[in-house]
């Protein structure tokens, strides 16, 4: 399971939006652990995958993103 591996997270199926895709663009500006990320099946559209793809730029600890 990955709730046992803190640096697992998925929020696939949670209907996230551009709106909480940019708040977690912020979030990852700052991630220090979180190194695999599954956003699966989610309402994101071309602004919110906008601001993810240029958090990553950034991000050095992230190593997936599904």
């Amino acid at each position: 399971k990955t709730a046992n591996f803190p640096f697992l997270g998925s929020l696939a199926e949670n209907q996230i939006s551009n709106k909480g895709a940019k708040a977690l663009a912020r979030s990852l500006l700052v991630n220090r652990s979180l190194m695999v990320l599954d956003l699966r099946s989610n309402s994101i559209g071309p602004t919110g995958a906008k601001a993810l793809a240029d958090a990553l730029k950034k991000n050095q600890i992230l190593l997936s993103l599904k």
